[in-house]
């Protein structure tokens, strides 16, 4: 089976830099799914707006203006979030994997229905809530929920007990509701224990009098010696967050997750299972002093935790995708 990815960014990659601090979700499902795609015997072809080209007998990574002169047919395109990028492909079926929550307003302004009525793409969705805040436009030529699988560097990583009681992190975007924890860590949280920590990704403000500290971009495996050590994650979780791969990587290393659930984040965490779930800010403010403080409540999260890990691996995603683009052949 041929296969093509379709992505334009505005960086240049590819698969080589999986492990480097600009790489998103998007491009890690990406990066992912076509290796794996490419290792389980089919040819793969991704087209972006890489400047290092890389091509093998069954697996390429060639420049997005190559699609204007090359009359290749595949079996299956796949589009990264854009229809419009599946105007220039020869291929039976045409998928769109879609990273934002489109609206008919969005679809307008962004010129994509002809497109989208050309290609009749199936759209692959990211979960629940995704599929809850979807218009009924995008189901016209089916939907399909999809999963992630995690990096092998999480799955490889040994969960150690050296952990750093009094620190917390948040990974996810500054703009995934980053304001409203530092808000409730400021008013509620270092008022009560002053010897807490919290680091998050930078913000522009310096607020390490109140135990607000920001995290450096560092590469993949740095990130994960740094994240290993905390006792918790706190991701309040936003509208616009439709899977959270921040919040799977956290758990894949055994750390509880505290949220209020905004978002896919009601999907991501099993409340008393592997997290707490809040349902306002007094209750998101109370949860956090909980798990600091309740060692035997961790713990039962933290074993909850152990017994999971090592299921989300991007070979067994990678399969069950296989199976989703393939479900009418």
């Amino acid at each position: 089976m041929k296969v093509c990815f379709i992505d334009k960014t505005e960086f240049q990659y590819n698969y080589q830099d999986i492990n480097k601090p600009f790489i998103r979700g998007a491009e890690n499902i990406l990066i992912n799914l076509s290796l794996g795609i490419s290792e389980l015997g089919h040819e793969v072809v991704v087209f972006n707006n890489c400047s290092n080209e890389y091509k093998s007998i069954n697996y390429s990574w060639l420049n997005i203006k190559r699609i204007d002169y090359n009359n290749i047919y595949f079996d299956i395109a796949i589009s990264n979030n854009d229809t419009r990028l599946l105007d220039k492909i020869n291929s039976t079926k045409k998928y769109v994997i879609s990273h934002s929550l489109q609206n008919i307003e969005k679809f307008i302004r962004k010129k994509q229905f002809k497109s989208y009525f050309k290609n009749k793409p199936i759209y692959l969705l990211l979960g629940k809530y995704h599929e809850s805040k979807m218009s009924k436009l995008f189901s016209i030529y089916g939907t399909k929920t999809i999963d992630y699988g995690l990096d092998k560097a999480f799955l490889d990583k040994t969960v150690e007990n050296n952990i750093e009681n009094n620190l917390a992190m948040f990974t996810s975007r500054t703009d995934r509701n980053l304001d409203l924890l530092i808000d409730v860590w400021k008013s509620n949280i270092i008022t009560k224990n002053n010897e807490l920590k919290l680091y998050v990704t930078p913000v522009n403000n310096n607020l390490e009098k109140f135990g607000i500290f920001n995290r450096n971009f560092v590469d993949k495996n740095e990130f994960i010696n740094q994240l290993v050590k905390s006792r918790v994650i706190l991701l309040p979780g936003h509208k616009a967050e439709l899977y959270c791969l921040a919040a799977s990587e956290a758990q894949e290393l055994c750390i509880p997750i505290v949220t209020m659930g905004i978002g896919s984040l009601s999907e991501r965490v099993e409340h008393n299972i592997t997290g707490l779930i809040a349902k306002n800010k007094k209750q998101f403010s109370d949860y956090i002093i909980e798990i600091f403080s309740n060692n035997e409540l961790w713990l039962t999260f933290r074993n909850n935790l152990l017994s999971k890990r090592g299921q989300k691996t991007w070979f067994n995603a990678t399969k069950n995708f296989l199976k989703i683009i393939k479900i009418n052949e």
